[in-house]
């Protein structure tokens, strides 16, 4: 029942969203069918978490920041999807949980950055992850670079920027990157979604 309704939700999600945005995925077949799967990429906007998912038949789960996983609004959507809330203040109870989606083979995202770019740029990489990725071989990383969403109104640009992309409709490319070692450093999976993010630009 959990599965059926999780799935009507992202496919009732990505039909409105498709109204506004033209959501591309670049190397989906990079992506594992299954097995431990570590997504780690640039965090722009607070739609960062559904685009990333909309061009992927595999059920994702998410690291998010505690106080909007505790959204009144929301809290029942991301309990529904096994969201897994994070803090510094309590960070250990998350990391097991994080540890053991590894352990049974699920894939589970996370924004290295720890929050949304308020310049557009890709920042620096926390090093959380190593610790989630390097508890065995059997994690695999996909980097990932989202481009198109910096300018819009879920993102921190400045006002001057919004409105900028040509139309009413917003193209947005979800660019997946080729596997990584789980013992990839942070700043070497940074360097491959700054690598992806030079494909787009090409």
């Amino acid at each position: 029942m959990r599965a059926l309704l999780l799935a009507l939700l992202w496919r009732l999600g990505g039909a409105v969203l498709s109204l506004r945005y033209k959501i591309v995925g670049v190397g989906t077949g990079r992506v594992p069918e299954e097995g431990a799967v570590l997504m780690l990429g640039n965090h722009v906007s607070w739609l960062d978490w559904v685009l990333v998912q909309i061009p992927l038949r595999r059920r994702l789960r998410f690291l998010m920041e505690r106080k909007i996983y505790e959204w009144k609004l929301l809290n029942w959507m991301f309990r529904l999807g096994r969201t897994i809330p994070v803090s510094s203040k309590a960070s250990k109870g998350a990391f097991g949980a994080a540890e053991k989606a590894m352990a049974e083979g699920e894939a589970l995202v996370i924004f290295p950055e720890g929050g949304i770019t308020r310049s557009g740029r890709i920042e620096k990489f926390y090093r959380g992850f190593e610790i989630i990725a390097g508890k065995g071989d059997a994690v695999t990383i996909i980097p990932f670079y989202i481009d198109g969403m910096f300018g819009s109104r879920w993102a921190y640009a400045p006002a001057t920027l919004r409105g900028k992309k040509a139309g009413f409709r917003r193209r947005v490319t979800v660019v997946f990157g080729a596997p990584m070692s789980a013992h990839s450093s942070a700043e070497e999976v940074r360097k491959a979604v700054m690598h992806l993010k030079d494909t787009i630009a090409e």
